[in-house]
């Protein structure tokens, strides 16, 4: 359970916490990125033992400034994990909607079919209609900027 934002919410029995990033990804071939940006960190990452062909997907929402401009949350995961093939999954959704199980939609922006077909089918479900696009930058960038026009 998410005590602090969702509350009452428990998790699956599948769903274990594992404070040690290194035993948590030990042998993972899906990384799943879903948190604030300011907080990531890869210098554990980068050592881990993950499994062959592993793929990441970014639920990251925004975009990091640095002195040569804007990048893109995705890119940053990739290079940081030596060009692991990096998707995200971007739309209008509100976690606690997502968590009371409301029907909600979201898009998969991957680079390579395999990927997107990955993503697709680990998280599309009856409440949470997942469709793909062959564009992970405008999947990314559609997913930061709904955040401004929102406001």
């Amino acid at each position: 359970e998410n005590v602090k934002y969702l509350k009452g919410k428990t998790f699956t029995n599948n769903v274990v916490a594992d404070p040690d990033i290194m035993s948590a990804v030990k042998g993972a071939t899906l990384l799943i990125f879903v948190t604030p940006h300011q907080f990531l960190k890869f210098d554990a990452l980068q050592t881990a033992e993950l499994g062959p062909d592993c793929k990441a997907i970014s639920l990251i929402k925004g975009i990091e400034f640095e002195e040569g401009g804007p990048r893109l949350i995705s890119g940053i995961i990739k290079d940081s994990m030596g060009g692991m093939d990096t998707s995200v999954l971007m739309g209008a959704n509100v976690a606690n909607e997502v968590a009371a199980d409301e029907f909600c939609e979201s898009t998969v922006g991957f680079a390579t079919e395999g990927a997107g077909a990955v993503w697709q089918k680990l998280f599309d479900c009856p409440t949470f209609r997942v469709g793909k696009i062959k564009d992970v930058a405008g999947g990314e960038l559609c997913g930061a900027v709904k955040n401004v026009v929102a406001l």
